[in-house]
This record gives C-alpha cells, structure tokens and sequence, in this order.
C-alpha cells in the first residue's frame, strides 16, 4: 500500500505547496495521501496562526486534488512537538506494511541528516523531493525520489512578510480559496494594517507601507529575517497621527523614558513619535522582540550601538520609494551596495534638512553623526 506523507507548518499553504503535491500524487499515485498540518514545527518557534486555521487553508488548497486525501490532525492530538521520524512510526502503526513516501522540498532534503533519528526515516520511508530553483542539491545516501520539473521557489515566511508589508494577498503566490481565510480572519498583519489606516494620514499610511518594502528587499542583502524587517518598518510610524502635545501627554501618561525629553519637548515634540510608535507595538500590536522595538525607537535620531535592522530602518525612512527628493534615490541605490556608507549619508541629509528649516537639532542625532564620522575615519 502506498502512503503519500506532506507534512508542515502550512503558514499559509501558498502555490509552491500546491505544485509539489500536485506533481507528487501524479508521480507516485499512492492509495492514499496524508496532510500532516504541524502543531509545533520542530524548527520553528509555535505559530501564532491557530492550528484549526492552517488545517482550514490545507483543506481549501488541497482538497481538489484527488479524493484520497486525508487531512489528518494527528500532530494536534499529540500536542507539542512531533519529529518527521515519530510521523513516519504513525502511519507504519496505522497501516499493515505500508510503502510510505514523505514528501519534501529540495532544501529540507540537504538537512536531512540533522534531523532527529533519521536513521529511522530513511529505513521505513522513501524521501520525495520537489526541485526548488536555486537551492543546490547534494547527493543523497538514502531512498529518494526526485519529481520531474522545477517548483516554484517560494515560502510561507515571504509570504507572511508580503502581507505584512502591503496589507495585501499575493494572488500570485497564494491559492483564492486560501486568500479568502487569510483575509476573512485578518492573519499575518492585515488587522495592523486596519489601525492604521484608521489612526494615520493617508499619506503617511502609504509612506509606512513603503518603508516596510524597503525594509524586506534590504533584509534580503543584509541577512536580517525578512518578518522582523518588515514589523519594524510597518509599524516605525504608530505614533505619528498624535500631535506635538499628544505626544507629551502619551509619554507622561505611560511613563515611556526619552532621552533630552524636556528639551524634545520644548523645542521639537514630533521626535517623540519614535518612542510613542515602539510603545505601541509592543501594547497595541504584541510586538515581543526586543531589536524591532530599538529599530522602531531609533529610527529617527538613531543611537550609538544600532544593530543591522536599526540602521536598515534608519535609512530606509529617509529613502522609501515615496520620499521624492533627489537624495531618496541616491540612498536608497547607496543601501544596496553599502548598508554603513548608506547611514552616513542618510544621517548627513537629516541633520542639514533640520538646519535648513531652521530646527533644534537634538543631541543624540549630534551624538549619532559624530559617532559615524569616528567609525568612518
């Protein structure tokens, strides 16, 4: 008997999901086929998305594949973690000598080894691999498969990223019937997306989608994860639809520590946004990780000990695709090519666009210029 294994986080199930299976179950034509939705990915951190909504978008997606399809929720009944090996021992306790296949994609294949007891997958199963461009292959020592033609190099966490980012669902990338629960259920950032439509300007709303998007293609060069990029960038903004005096208020009421905050106060009560927009993604949106709660505070008058995402949100603030001076270009082309020379810039540019409107110039933005200068020498 043939068994046909798929499992994963399925956060969301996108095209590349689809593909593969698709092909699988021409090619191996098992009797029957298992998705395997994970509870608790064993390389992961537990999905925020409720299990029962992944299991919801694998059945949409996959369920007009083929009618030997069953959508099992062993992993949830397990609770906790459960081990490609521990899968493979189920269905070999579920079916009487069963010819089990797991599939995969070409990058989990090249890990293999690593993972727990794989002694065992490879003596009780046949590994079947999808062909994703630009993942290089390694010659397998065990029972493997290849499916014939090249897949969609995709994956959920860019996907999350992208919907993040744009408040939108790729249709290029995502299944329409998987789309319509990720936008009836507001998964993976569309809810932020909502507030601050309803608390910011127009205007200001599209410059933080904006500066989200530059923020993912610069993680790309600058191997920062892509969903932290963008939750900074998305969010870097919050604060901005409160007044000069809001602002004041709002950081007396929660008590929020800022540096010259008398002085900030006094002479230019906008740089409270920074502080004010790190307060809410933390209270309002749940934002735990401490390096994008300093990017979103240090993305104005930055700090001396910027970490890569800081400085990535630093310089893509002052040079995201809708900022239309001639300098946004020529920061943003620098970034690509040199993250450290990129800042400089951007820094030089936002302490002479403060002298040239005639502003206080607070010390820490000093403080950060000189601090760069000494770095550069």
């Amino acid at each position: 008997m043939k068994v046909l294994v798929f499992g994963g986080s399925f956060d969301p199930v996108h095209k590349g999901h689809v593909a593969m299976f698709r092909k699988a179950l021409q090619i191996i034509r098992p009797d029957v086929a298992h998705v395997v939705p994970a509870y608790h990915s064993p390389f992961k951190a537990k999905s925020p998305t409720p299990f029962n909504l992944r299991m919801q978008m694998a059945k949409a997606a996959f369920s007009s594949l083929g009618k030997n399809i069953i959508f099992d929720d062993c992993e949830r009944k397990r609770g906790g973690k459960t081990y490609s090996y521990q899968l493979v021992q189920y269905l070999r306790q579920r079916y009487v000598q069963p010819d089990i296949y797991l599939l995969v994609g070409t990058d989990c294949l090249n890990d293999l080894h690593a993972w727990k007891n794989p002694e065992y997958i490879f003596e009780n199963a046949t590994v079947v691999a999808g062909r994703r461009k630009g993942f290089a292959e390694h010659k397998a020592d065990f029972k493997h498969l290849f499916l014939p033609g090249v897949f969609p190099k995709m994956s959920s966490t860019r996907v999350r990223a992208h919907i993040l980012a744009s408040g939108s669902v790729p249709e290029d990338k995502v299944p329409q019937s998987v789309g319509h629960i990720i936008l009836k259920n507001d998964l993976y950032g569309l809810e932020v997306h909502r507030w601050l439509k309803a608390h910011l300007k127009p205007n200001r709303y599209l410059h933080s989608v904006k500066v989200a998007e530059q923020c993912s293609l610069l993680s790309d060069i600058y191997e920062v994860a892509a969903e932290k990029a963008v939750q900074a960038g998305i969010l870097h903004d919050a604060g901005k639809g409160l007044s000069g005096t809001e602002l004041i208020a709002f950081c007396k009421q929660h008590k929020i520590s800022v540096p010259f905050f008398e002085d900030i106060c006094r002479f230019e009560p906008s740089l409270l946004h920074s502080y004010v927009s790190a307060w809410l993604a933390k209270h309002e949106f749940g934002v735990k990780d401490k390096e994008v709660l300093a990017a979103i505070t240090e993305h104005t008058l930055g700090s001396l000990h910027m970490s890569t995402l800081s400085k990535i949100l630093f310089v893509a603030d002052i040079s995201s695709k809708d900022r239309k001076y001639k300098d946004a270009f020529v920061i943003r082309t620098l970034a690509a090519q040199d993250l450290e020379k990129a800042l400089l810039y951007a820094a030089n540019r936002k302490l002479w666009f403060t002298i040239d409107s005639q502003k206080w110039l607070c010390p820490a933005g000093i403080e950060l210029w000189n601090h760069l200068v000494k770095c550069a020498a």
